[in-house]
């Protein structure tokens, strides 16, 4: 018997349709949405023959694994829900808005019946393994820098009231976005040990949350890596440079350079008896298997067959507690003007946030 999938929330819902209508043993068997008309029309288009306007009854349902795909603010209590209904789920990103609200959901995955997971799309590029693979052999990270722009208008932001909110989106581009940029630099580098950064809102006023952020992560070894993000810069590309002690790599455009020191830099730095002296640097580019299946639609798949393999998920909700320390932890240094270890203390933040959602603290435009 295939294997029974329900979908809730039906804007990015598509995308999680499309992907899971192509995996064997996978029935797109209901979904669900608060507007009757676009969840007649999705369920006409898909052929899916159960519908809900209410989750809970969904849940009810002879359901077996969901796709959560609401907005940011009903990620964790239906994930949740869905687990301790027996479901297996996979959220769509960011896991939630708060690291208490990823607790629970962790915890509760844990001793839950169904498999849990978390749509990461960069993890399945080709170029983010032979990333990952490289980093972990260039030896004890030195420096970094990561930067990335994605550009949204007000537009964007009119679709609907919860977009640009503190309460309903829990933040800008760093939770939206540029969690994606947040998740793939925990992935390939891990979690700091601290954060200090800037936000600010250079060209949203309608809003009231950050469409700049920028941010120096720590690490207890000394290493540092800057990160400058947005939504309101166009035309550069996105780009990570780190250093280890072997190794300079440089990401770019989903291409590949790295640079080979010999002898590696703290041999060369203690030894090298030439004022001026430095090691020598070998650049190549690195081959990229493109073939390979990857994005957004092989992150969904991916998890449909661990699901229908019995097999643990490819990323788990622990992985996205990750980008949640790190955006978490931006904002809080933000608003608090100091450095904020990880992991972020869960009251202060909670705190916060619930200051920012009632309006008496705010992000003001042009003070940043």
């Amino acid at each position: 018997m295939a294997l029974r999938w329900g979908i809730v929330g039906l804007g990015i819902g598509r995308a999680h349709a499309q992907a899971l209508q192509k995996v064997e043993g996978v029935e797109l068997y209901a979904a669900c949405d608060v507007i009757p008309e676009i969840l007649d029309a999705f369920c006409q288009e898909f052929a899916i023959p159960h519908r809900f306007t209410d989750f809970n009854k969904m849940l009810e349902s002879e359901v077996e694994a969901v796709s959560i795909c609401t907005p940011h603010y009903l990620h964790a209590p239906q994930t949740i829900a869905a687990l301790k209904a027996g479901k297996s789920v996979l959220c769509e990103k960011p896991l939630c808005i708060t690291v208490s609200e990823a607790d629970e959901m962790i915890a509760t995955a844990k001793t839950a019946h169904g498999k849990a997971g978390i749509v990461f799309q960069y993890r399945t590029e080709p170029w983010a393994k032979v990333a990952k693979k490289v980093i972990e052999e260039g030896g004890t990270l030195v420096r970094g820098l990561y930067q990335a722009h994605h550009y949204r208008n007000q537009a964007y932001y009119g679709q609907g009231r919860w977009r640009g909110t503190w309460w309903g989106e829990g933040g800008g581009v760093l939770i939206n976005q540029a969690i994606h940029d947040l998740d793939l630099m925990a992935f390939l580098v891990g979690l700091p040990q601290r954060v200090t950064a800037r936000l600010a809102n250079w060209g949203h006023p309608q809003v009231e949350v950050e469409d700049l952020a920028t941010g120096v992560l720590e690490w207890a070894t000394g290493a540092q890596l800057a990160v400058h993000i947005s939504s309101v810069g166009l035309g550069a590309p996105i780009r990570f440079d780190v250093t280890m002690d072997r190794y300079t790599l440089v990401l770019e455009d989903g291409r590949l350079r790295l640079g080979r020191f010999q002898p590696t830099l703290s041999e060369d730095l203690q030894s090298n008896a030439e004022p001026w002296g430095k090691p020598k640097v070998q650049w190549e580019d690195l081959p990229i298997d493109k073939d390979q299946p990857h994005g957004h639609g092989e992150a969904i798949a991916a998890f449909a067959r661990a699901v229908l393999r019995d097999e643990a998920p490819p990323t788990p909700l622990s992985e996205g507690l990750l980008s949640m320390e790190l955006m978490n932890g931006f904002v809080l240094s933000h608003f608090t003007g100091r450095t904020v270890s990880l992991p972020v203390c869960r009251q202060e933040y909670e705190d916060l946030l619930s200051a920012l959602k009632s309006g008496t603290v705010k992000l003001k435009r042009g003070e940043g």
